[in-house]
């Protein structure tokens, strides 16, 4: 027989409990309220483009994405350990094209190498309207091809008027570049090779010229050039590098620019090879003659360089611009690293980013690529210091939007973006996601 002062006792510990669990229940509600209104907001949210196929079947892309000012969109696409395409977008014709085979085009194909499978640079434009770009292998190919049978990157240059690609020369030997700028003044070329030097081409003379070393690992994805011909990139740890355009010298630079430790590395299972102490993605203001970047990591922090404040400059950090979802308290550690989906429209001072959406792993190294989250379309604007989602991509014929890895703005303010669409011919796939079949497509956001 239970004493009935200890039965009180347990009673009463019973409507303790209950007690202090309503409590809480009342406490998550009300105090999650916001949360969930954000979270439900972010899943009303759409944002409609419309969608091109690309003609040719490539199975990925990093940043070679440009909007030229005669109104035309050139792409282009890799397809690891086999041949890289050169696409142009006619939007007047809405004509979409391959203007070249990489391979083809530099007599690789069928000679046993290692060829051209990457197209990794920014393509840029020179005064003329000419459009360069620059070729690469960084080790893709079969593996019983010898890796050291690759030639070498080349100087390309497409001329739009008379429709003919040509091919300005090798960069160096067994080196292709990543970053990639013109300082059209003097009519040169600049890239980082995956090797960690900086080349430079004159364009006029067909002089390739290596002027050293800016990085060791990792090597920035994309680099820029200011109005007076300086080059400015990026090397860990959460630094500058300049090529001063005066004395032709490279100098790295003491300003630092934003950098979390805290959220996790590119690789947890490898963090001293590293990204996310660099910049992911950079573009020249020439309106407000700065510079604005995003970081690699750290939540994707966008920030603004001035190089003309002070004697190195001046950084200042303007917003973390990652997904949305990564953006709720409690503050997370697991966001991940950002893509090259980055363009600035200096008429209407708004900045478009599409970040990644994907899940960490400590398991293997992952790309943007790959996953079946939907990518947001943020929009920085640079008047109001406002941050805006614009909503999960999708086209207007009602297709899921995946990973994206570039943007350009054109001269009218339209948005280009390349990324993952889903696809209703499986025939039509360059891979499958979770048993979703998607090929890349150009997409077009009109705001």
């Amino acid at each position: 027989m239970i004493p009935i002062e200890k039965k009180l006792n347990s009673q009463s510990g019973k409507h303790i409990t209950v007690g202090f669990l309503i409590i809480l229940f009342i406490f998550f509600v009300v105090f999650s309220i916001p949360r969930i209104k954000i979270l439900a907001q972010i899943g009303k949210k759409v944002c409609l483009v419309e969608a091109r196929e690309y003609p040719g079947k490539d199975a990925a892309m990093w940043g070679s994405l440009y909007a030229a000012k005669d109104g035309r969109v050139y792409t282009g696409i890799c397809t690891e350990g086999g041949s890289s395409h050169f696409y142009q977008y006619d939007p007047y014709k809405d004509i979409h094209r391959n203007l070249c085979d990489m391979a083809e085009f530099l007599g690789e194909r069928g000679k046993g190498i290692r060829g051209s499978s990457k197209i990794h640079t920014l393509p840029c434009e020179d005064n003329d309207g000419n459009i360069y770009f620059c070729t690469m292998n960084n080790g893709a190919g079969p593996h019983n091809i010898d890796y050291t049978s690759y030639p070498g990157g080349h100087w390309i240059k497409f001329d739009p008027k008379a429709d003919k690609m040509e091919d300005l020369g090798l960069v160096d030997n067994a080196v292709g570049c990543y970053g990639f700028t013109i300082d059209k003044k003097k009519k040169y070329l600049f890239g980082t090779a995956y090797t960690g030097y900086l080349y430079r081409l004159d364009i006029d003379n067909r002089i390739s010229t290596c002027l050293g070393r800016v990085s060791n690992w990792d090597i920035c994805r994309q680099i820029a050039c200011d109005d007076d011909g300086n080059v400015y990139g990026s090397f860990p740890v959460a630094r500058l590098w300049k090529y001063d355009a005066t004395d032709e010298k490279v100098y790295d630079l003491p300003v630092k620019i934003p950098f979390d430790p805290t959220v996790f590395p590119t690789r947890l299972n490898n963090p001293l090879i590293d990204r996310t102490t660099i910049w992911r993605a950079v573009t020249w203001d020439p309106v407000e003659k700065v510079f604005y970047a995003v970081t690699c990591g750290s939540g994707s922090i966008l920030f603004k360089y001035d190089p003309n404040d002070g004697p190195n400059g001046k950084i200042t950090e303007l917003s973390k611009i990652c997904d949305p979802k990564f953006l709720n308290p409690p503050a997370r550690q697991d966001i991940p690293y950002s893509p090259m989906s980055f363009c600035l429209d200096s008429d209407n001072r708004k900045i478009y980013f599409i970040p990644s959406a994907r899940g960490y792993t400590i398991d293997r190294y992952v790309e943007t690529f790959g996953n079946i989250e939907n990518h947001h379309l943020i929009m920085y604007d640079l008047k109001k210091n406002e941050l805006v989602d614009l909503g999960a991509l999708r086209t207007t014929d009602g297709r899921d939007v995946y990973g994206c890895e570039a943007a350009s703005v054109d001269q009218n303010g339209t948005v280009y973006i390349c990324g993952q669409v889903k696809v209703k011919d499986p025939q039509k796939a360059t891979r499958n996601i979770g048993g979703i079949p998607v090929a890349l497509h150009l997409l077009i956001y009109k705001p």
